[in-house]
């Protein structure tokens, strides 16, 4: 597989994985790796890999899947992982701007200051998955399932687009919620959790002014 072979050990057991035709990689442990942004790691499938430090950029994984991962300080920006699967999985200081996960699914997972801008989350679903200090300025999250023990705090969602995302129990109270997008009859804002001081945020896409003497 080129751009692989003689590499590091994830770039190696990707190879080894190409190499049988099992699309499996458990296990490995890798730092300052770089992935060629032309592999396609469509549908493999990555148990117990913890990587650090690792860019890869423009990944391509459609529909892969990512149990019990771990991934610090790593570059996905531009990464395309739409329809992927990720469960028990932890990104600590990981860059996700501009990546595509459209339709991808979250189970018990986490995002820890992560810089998402620009990403397209929209049709995924989290389900017991937290984000915390995240950056989600200027984010897709449309039409998303957000399911119990889904959690954001401390996030930037500035401008985020949530278009057909029901926010309904969502306590987004830690986070920046200005000029968020939504539908013209502002249904997905209906019961969401939010501080008092944040109610300014939300006056102007509500039709209300507010006069001074």
């Amino acid at each position: 597989m080129a751009g692989v072979e003689g590499a590091g050990e994830l770039a190696s057991a990707i190879a080894r994985a190409c190499d049988e035709a099992d699309p499996y990689v458990e296990g490995v442990v890798a730092q300052g790796e770089e992935l060629d942004d032309t592999l396609d790691l469509g549908f493999y499938e990555f148990h117990h890999v913890r990587l650090e430090h690792c860019i890869l950029r423009g990944l391509r994984g459609a529909k892969a899947s990512f149990y019990d991962c771990t991934l610090v300080d790593c570059d996905l920006s531009g990464a395309r992982l739409e329809e992927a699967y990720f469960s028990r999985t932890r990104f600590a200081n990981c860059k996700l701007e501009g990546a595509q996960l459209t339709k991808s699914f979250w189970r018990t997972s986490r995002l820890m200051s992560c810089m998402c801008r620009y990403a397209n989350f929209g049709e995924a679903t989290f389900e017991g998955t937290s984000f915390t200090d995240c950056d989600f300025r200027e984010t897709f999250l449309s039409e998303m399932g957000i399911r119990k023990r889904t959690r954001f705090e401390g996030c930037d969602l500035t401008q985020a687009d949530f278009f057909r995302t029901s926010l309904k129990g969502l306590d987004l109270s830690t986070c920046n919620i200005a000029g968020i997008a939504v539908s013209d009859t502002r249904t997905e804002l209906r019961g969401m959790l939010i501080a008092p001081e944040q109610a300014i945020d939300l006056v102007g896409m509500l039709g209300v002014v507010v006069g001074t003497e």
